[in-house]
């Protein structure tokens, strides 16, 4: 996969640079279709064009005309009777005073017309206009209406000149030019109004989309792009100006438009054909580098792996076709796999023969120790002081402490590192074995965490356990509850990252007899012990508890 992404990035600015001219030449051809729509949605309004600029001009004309001349009403009717003989497209001519009544026109009465706030709107700010009328006041037919203002010389509106253009001949136009063609057109005005549509069949509404608002292509560039109908159908919309500002036509086009570049099958394609040269190229360039070299490196690999964990020298069959520098590496793999396995039995060998002679040692030594305690035994039986007999039997005590620690060594199968909480139940074990001077039952709660420490820290931590358990079951006694306690814990703390062994051996006491203060050597002994580990000795003096708790910083074992 790693191969397989750099050969990615060098391929990468050529697949760029293709997929940039792929879609230069698509966006080309986007806009090659695009001007092309609009120059045919142009052309097929080009009737309604003629008609609309010419009606345009004669209403600018009689506008700019009853404007300058001061006419009667006689003259002005006459005039606008003239313009409808020279005219025979035109339905109605005449101007429209405010308030919608017209006393100069070509039928020679003064007509009312319905009021339209957005014709009392125009008297407020003048501009021209051109609408639809789906019944003309005087033709009873659809007309286009085409209003112009007219000022006087001193500058008052006296109206607007308003000419009708008979919609029909529009509607046959359009139907004459786009006949057997999959499109709709509709004309409106700056208001948003349709003047004018023609569809290959049912209502001009279900081949534009839901929702559409013709004003807002008012004042606008062409316009172009593919929306869903409210029919469901994908069509191509067109929008071209017919007079800038004042009319606009829109054009539906239909599936036989979207079958060219714009088609989404034509997308795909024009942009997969790059991809899929680099998809090919990536699977030529892998499959050669895999052949070649890969599959010998992972064959390598898994034979180093099974020398690693197995220590097993496996010898390659396909090493014969891989490259010379992969052969060199194999060969010099094997060698070294050969000299490390020679080196590593030696090595265990030398390492044996040290365990062995260790283990040795300190058997040897823990069999001197227990001799030396036979020994005092032996003395014991020969005193007759108690004083004696009881000095002697502490020295054996820590005597058999020191031994039982070396028979720990021997008998662990590392000489490094001892579990300390074997050891410390053995020592309690041996110390119940003892009993106390009057023989009183003692109840035991051992609560020992496993803790493993190196010998430098076991020795000096056995004694002080000895000589702590040895003063317990030597001055303790029941305690309120009439019955001996003795409380061993071995725990093992970390706080602020730091490692610590606690170990805490009390006992109870019996309050009502005098404490016998002893000679005091266990005690100095505890603290001797105590200062080889650094740890903080702290002991506990109550009523009817006594002990000692030792906390030191825990020596994990690192191997050389």
């Amino acid at each position: 996969m790693r191969i397989a992404f750099l050969l990615s990035l060098a391929l990468l600015p050529i697949g760029l640079v293709a997929m940039g001219q792929s879609w230069r030449a698509l966006h080309i051809t986007n806009e090659n279709l695009e001007a092309s729509i609009h120059a045919r949605t142009s052309s097929l309004v080009t009737p309604e064009r003629r008609a609309l600029d010419s009606q345009m001009g004669v209403a600018n004309a009689l506008a700019d005309t009853i404007g300058v001349l001061d006419l009667s009403t006689d003259q002005c009717t006459e005039v606008m009777q003239r313009v409808l003989e020279t005219n025979p497209r035109l339905t109605f001519a005449g101007l429209v005073e405010e308030g919608s009544v017209s006393q100069c026109n070509n039928i020679g009465q003064v007509l009312e017309f319905e009021p339209d706030p957005r014709v009392d709107a125009l008297f407020v700010d003048p501009q021209p206009y051109i609408t639809f009328r789906e019944r003309g006041s005087t033709s009873q037919e659809p007309v286009i209406l085409v209003a112009y203002p007219s000022f006087a010389e001193e500058g008052g509106l006296k109206g607007y000149v308003t000419i009708s253009l008979s919609a029909e001949p529009l509607l046959q136009s359009d139907t004459t030019d786009a006949q057997n063609t999959d499109v709709a057109l509709v004309t409106f005005n700056k208001f948003g109004d349709i003047l004018s549509s023609h569809t290959p069949e049912g209502p001009i509404t279900d081949y534009l989309p839901a929702g559409l608002a013709l004003q807002g292509f008012v004042n606008q560039r062409d316009s172009f792009f593919t929306a869903l109908t409210v029919s469901g159908d994908t069509r191509l919309i067109s929008v071209v100006p017919i007079l800038p500002g004042e009319v606009y036509a829109l054009g539906s086009w239909g599936r036989a438009a979207l079958q060219r570049p714009t088609a989404p099958w034509f997308v795909v394609s024009t942009l997969l054909f790059p991809f899929l040269m680099w998809l090919v190229g990536i699977i030529v360039a892998v499959t050669s580098l895999n052949r070649l070299v890969l599959r010998h490196v992972r064959d390598l690999g898994r034979r180093m792996r099974g020398f690693a964990t197995q220590r097993s020298v496996e010898t390659s069959e396909n090493i014969e076709d891989a490259p010379s520098e992969i052969q060199t590496i194999n060969g010099t793999f094997e060698a070294m796999a050969d000299q490390l396995l020679r080196d590593e039995a030696d090595l265990e060998n030398a390492v044996f023969e040290r365990e062995v002679l260790l283990k040795e040692v300190h058997h040897r030594v823990k069999n001197n120790l227990q001799l030396i305690s036979s020994i005092i035994n032996m003395q014991v039986r020969q005193v007759g002081s108690p004083e004696a007999v009881a000095a002697l039997r502490k020295f054996q005590d820590r005597v058999t402490s020191l031994a039982s620690v070396h028979r720990a060594l021997y008998q662990e199968p590392s000489l490094t590192h001892i579990r300390f909480d074997v050891l410390l139940n053995d020592l309690v074990a041996q110390s119940n074995a003892a009993g106390t001077p009057d023989h009183t039952p003692v109840q035991i709660d051992l609560d020992l965490d496993q803790v493993t420490l190196l010998p430098d820290q076991t020795g000096p931590l056995a004694m002080v356990a000895t000589e702590a358990l040895s003063n317990a079951f030597k001055y303790g006694g029941p305690g309120s509850d009439g019955l001996f306690h003795l409380e061993v814990k071995l725990k093992k703390l970390t706080e602020n990252d730091a490692t610590r062994v606690r170990l805490s051996v009390e006992n109870s006491i019996d309050a009502t007899l005098e404490r016998s203060l002893g000679t005091g050597l266990g005690k100095r002994l505890i603290v001797a012990f105590a200062s080889q580990l650094d740890g903080q000795l702290d002991e506990i003096d109550e009523v009817d508890r006594h002990g000692f708790i030792l906390t030191f910083d825990y020596q994990p074992f690192t191997p050389d």
